[in-house]
């Protein structure tokens, strides 16, 4: 059975006599496990201490260099390598007076020399077993402290890691929360790593995502998928739609086709950009969904109503209204458009095949509603309501209205009643179809009637001498004259049946 090694133990003497020096060394040079040190130089043993690293230290207390319990002081000072090193003070007789006082400076034991050579050994291996005992207790402590450190920092960056997560479900999540986490080596380090890059990955995707939604909301706006009833366009699917009562809007720019043969094609284009892009918030803000752009014009649906409708195009009108003030300025011609508004059912959804849809509204009442934009062109005004939409008006009075006509439109049988609204009109021309409106009326009424056209003819040429520019009654006196050429039908109630849209 092999015998275990020994711990050596290094003893350090200080005593300013040779001769205790070599009596101490010979006593313990027979343990093999026992390295010695002497020090004669107290003013030296700090040195010689720091050196040697002893496991208990042997310090002579009567010293010519220096007092001897002022060397205790010294090596139990906090600040120095011997502060916990077992002290066993020597003095050549018992003091208990002095003895007491070395005690009260940290020394551990006190002999007189020089000792016997068993009790000396007995008392170092002692102190130096309760030295060895002292010293791995406090790696012991300090290896607890630095795991308690450690655990405690585990469980900091583990509770890092459970807030990010709760960051992420409130959108608070930042990319550099779990920096230091993920610097560690382990499964937690990993885990933050991966649950870092994750979420990188998951936002950009969002991004992307919502950059994809935003450019689906140019062909199919949100508005468009809220009245669908739709949380996103990847809810929406071919035949989705709505059906009921709701006002639908035409509009157009007149005479495009001779704008735009002055311009290049990617003028052409930059100019219908500019011009929709003015117009077409006025359609928004008024709660209006713009379901589709026809080259230079635009249709549109309210789903509230009339109401809606009107004040959109009024507003819009203001805005080409300023608009040709800026044209003017550049030499420009302005620009004048066509808008016709009518209200009745009709249905509101997705149309084409899987691979290529959009959004429309169709029935009857939509093509009435192009077919009375179209109006606008014959009776020379800039926006038109049919009879269906003054009906819906919640308080029509807060416009100035002037009826038209009766006039039945290609592709139908029964006449439509038609309204100008005259406040989409410039204010020159407006007053003036309000000063001449009387007599307007007054002519409407005697044209309706079979032996009326006359007196119809005279009202409809006052209006005209006081405002050359009304073609709407330019309009009717080349009615009264084709009548008075081809005669006028038995059944004669005013109605005219247009031939061209």
């Amino acid at each position: 059975m092999t015998t275990p090694i020994k711990e050596q133990i290094t003893v350090l003497l200080i005593d300013d006599q040779s001769i205790i020096g070599e009596a101490v060394r010979r006593m313990l040079s027979p343990e093999l496990d026992i390295i010695f040190h002497y020090c004669s130089d107290p003013t030296e043993a700090l040195d010689v201490a720091e050196n040697c690293k002893p496991a208990v230290i042997l310090q002579d207390l009567v010293m010519p260099q220096m007092d001897g319990l002022l060397l205790v002081r010294f090596l139990r000072s906090k600040d120095v390598s011997t502060c916990n090193t077992p002290l066993i003070v020597l003095s050549s007789k018992e003091e208990p007076v002095i003895k007491a006082k070395a005690f009260e400076l940290g020394a551990n034991d006190y002999l007189v020399k020089l000792p016997d050579r068993m009790e000396l050994i007995a008392r170092i291996r002692y102190h130096s077993q309760a030295y060895t005992n002292f010293l791995k207790r406090q790696e012991a402590e300090a290896l607890f402290k630095a795991e308690i450190l450690r655990q405690a920092a585990y469980i900091e960056q583990v509770g890092k890691v459970t807030t990010a997560a709760s960051d992420v479900e409130r959108d608070a999540f930042q990319p550099d929360a779990l920096t230091e986490v993920a610097k560690r080596s382990d499964e937690l380090g990993q885990l933050a790593r991966v649950f870092t890059n994750m979420v990188k990955t998951v936002k950009n995707r969002e991004k992307e995502l919502e950059s994809l939604l935003r450019a689906y909301g140019r062909f199919v706006p949100h508005e468009y998928l809220q009245f669908l009833r739709k949380k996103s366009i990847t809810d929406v699917q071919l035949g989705d739609h709505v059906s009921k009562v709701m006002a639908v809007m035409f509009s157009d720019i007149r005479s495009f086709t001779t704008l735009s043969e002055k311009m290049t094609p990617k003028e052409n284009f930059a100019f219908v950009n500019s011009y929709l892009q003015k117009v077409s918030p006025q359609i928004r803000n008024n709660h209006g969904l713009i379901v589709k752009f026809l080259g230079d014009g635009m249709m549109a649906v309210y789903p509230d109503g009339a109401d809606d409708a009107l004040a959109a195009g009024v507003a819009m009108f203001r805005v080409v209204e300023n608009y040709n003030n800026e044209r003017l300025q550049k030499g420009e011609q302005p620009l004048q458009i066509g808008i016709g508004i009518h209200v009745g059912h009709m249905m509101l959804g997705m149309i084409g095949e899987e691979n290529r849809m959009q959004g429309d509204a169709f029935s009857d009442n939509v093509n009435l509603t192009a077919r009375l934009e179209g109006l606008t062109k014959f009776y020379g005004v800039s926006l038109l309501i049919s009879q269906q939409a003054f009906e819906h008006l919640t308080n029509p009075e807060l416009y100035q209205l002037r009826f038209l006509d009766r006039a039945i439109v290609k592709g139908r049988k029964e006449p439509l009643a038609v309204y100008e609204v005259l406040d989409a009109e410039v204010q020159e021309l407006r007053d003036l179809k309000l000063k001449t409106q009387v007599d307007f009326e007054q002519g409407l009424e005697f044209f309706t009637q079979k032996d009326g056209l006359v007196k119809a003819k005279l009202c409809f040429e006052k209006v005209l001498s006081i405002n050359p520019a009304d073609k709407t009654a330019l309009l009717y006196l080349q009615r009264i004259d084709m009548l008075a050429k081809q005669g006028i039908p038995d059944n004669w109630n005013g109605v005219w049946t247009f031939t061209d849209k």
